[in-house]
């Protein structure tokens, strides 16, 4: 009985310290400008792990991404965006007219790039 225990002990701290690395990023996406996209569904592609969510009517999602190195993609009834994003990225706000992304930390942007479509 004290070694199924101790095995409970370790699967919980195992398994607590794998989701460490894990991180929440906060999205804004805009069809034009002040017109949000509601239910576009942002996706990470890793082998290993599919993690994904679906914005709301507000055209705002939270995404839990297990690495900063995968590929992201944006889906809607329009083209497929496909973006990486830089680590310590909190949000990032995409707009689908002006084609651009930009990337925040501490509610400041760091980085912005001119996204390309695929598919379209």
């Amino acid at each position: 009985m004290k070694n199924f225990i101790t095995f409970i002990f370790i699967f919980i701290a195992v398994n607590s310290f794998s989701q460490i690395s894990s991180k929440t990023v906060n999205f804004e996406v805009y069809y034009e400008k002040d017109y949000p996209l509601a239910g576009g569904n942002l996706v990470e592609k890793n082998l290993n792990i599919l993690n994904e969510t679906t914005t709301d009517f507000n055209g705002k999602a939270q995404l839990i991404i297990s690495d900063y190195n995968s590929e992201f993609e944006l889906t809607f009834t329009g083209p497929i965006v496909r973006f990486k994003i830089p680590e310590k990225t909190e949000k990032i706000i995409i707009n689908i007219d002006k084609r651009r992304i930009e990337y925040y930390q501490n509610d400041k942007i760091f980085k912005r790039k001119r996204i390309k479509f695929k598919g379209f």
